[in-house]
């Protein structure tokens, strides 16, 4: 009779160093590309490489209006057979996301990990912030 196999952290670990190696020696990002756009908040569009070894594309950089920056995920416009634009309730463009977080906490660190990263990369693109995330 076979159940659920239950294993110490310390197996669970060696398991997974053997599978992906990189797993042990965590790491920060790397930005891959940045192009520098300036369209009302946005700052930029940018690709970043996870430690993971996961890319992700067409980030935008975008800047609060407190002057604190923040990553809007690569999304798509919806729009109808017609290609006319869908909007919410409110009248506002909606957007299918590609990504999603399943909670706040983990949105924050993949934020904190980019732009710390961005900020050692290209200092210059966030010369005037205001507040550092």
């Amino acid at each position: 009779m076979s159940g659920p196999h239950h294993h110490s952290p310390a197996a669970i670990s060696r398991g997974n160093q053997m599978l992906s190696p990189e797993l042990s020696k965590p790491s920060g990002a790397k930005i891959l590309r940045f192009t520098p756009h300036q369209a009302g908040s946005m700052r930029g569009f940018l690709s970043v490489e996870l430690p993971s070894g996961m890319v992700v594309n067409d980030l935008k950089l975008m800047i609060g209006p407190t002057g604190k920056p923040w990553l809007a995920m690569p999304s798509q416009k919806q729009v109808d057979r017609d290609g006319t634009p869908r909007l919410d309730a409110n009248g506002k463009q909606t957007y299918t996301q590609f990504v999603e977080f399943a909670n706040r906490s983990a949105a924050d660190r993949f934020r904190h990990l980019v732009l710390a990263a961005f900020r050692q990369q290209h200092p210059e693109a966030l010369a005037g912030e205001v507040n550092r995330s």
